[in-house]
């Protein structure tokens, strides 16, 4: 009776693993990763035809090498550095086959969120300043893609079109290498705005704030945002 208990048990959980498969995949940003975006995807099947993905990564520009230095540098500032950048979003999948989710094409919303840190250096007048970046954004929009799964379990994801909006708050904050007691930092914001001079809809958009200690100048502005690349990973 014992050894019937245990062999139906081992059925049941066979049969149970049959139902339950693939509704789970792990992913890695392979196209990703040339760009210095280093990224991991989980995707849970809900039902049929729709499933929720959510992405978490980390950008670092420099360790590209189709990224140049130059690439992510506003002229005239020089590069310090540039610290990696989280990224994550969240995507509900529509599949849209006569296949079962995760198979097939699929057309998905999705929101996403970006953080980016640098530290440049910029010379105004003969003075040298350290100049702090940041970049936060927040996007929306939607993709289209095909997955393919191989065997059962290796999972090739494609998303061959992306577009939506972006909104982005990037920010720079200027403080002097060397300290001088009652700098006047609203002397150097017109040379601050001529960065972005070259872009109409930057410059008009640049806000400076003046500090006993600092320049910080604040640009708020939207983009649009575009996806494409391929994932891989495992169906379990």
């Amino acid at each position: 009776m014992s050894r019937l208990k245990n062999t139906f048990i081992l059925l049941l959980f066979l049969v149970s693993g049959n139902v339950f498969a693939q509704e789970n995949l792990i992913k890695i940003g392979f196209s990703d990763a040339f760009l210095g975006n280093y990224n991991f995807n989980f995707e849970r099947v809900l039902n049929d035809k729709n499933s929720v993905q959510l992405k978490v990564g980390y950008w670092a520009p420099t360790s590209s090498v189709f990224i140049s230095e130059a690439t992510i540098t506003p002229d005239p500032f020089e590069l310090q550095e540039a610290s990696g950048g989280l990224s994550t979003s969240l995507e509900y999948r529509f599949y849209v086959t006569s296949q079962s989710a995760p198979y097939g094409f699929y057309v998905a919303p999705y929101f996403r969120f970006f953080n980016q840190t640098a530290v440049f250096t910029d010379e105004i007048d003969g003075h040298y300043f350290d100049v702090d970046g940041q970049l936060n954004s927040f996007g929306v929009g939607g993709q289209i893609g095909y997955q393919f799964i191989f065997n059962e379990t290796i999972t090739v994801d494609l998303y061959f079109f992306g577009a939506g909006i972006d909104r982005h708050g990037a920010k720079f904050k200027y403080t002097l290498q060397e300290p001088q007691p009652g700098f006047d930092y609203n002397s150097i914001t017109d040379d601050v705005s001529e960065v972005f001079e070259d872009i109409n809809y930057f410059e008009k958009r640049l806000k400076h704030e003046v500090n006993d200690d600092n320049l910080t100048s604040k640009l708020p502005f939207l983009f649009p945002g575009f996806r494409l690349g391929v994932n891989v990973g495992i169906a379990f």
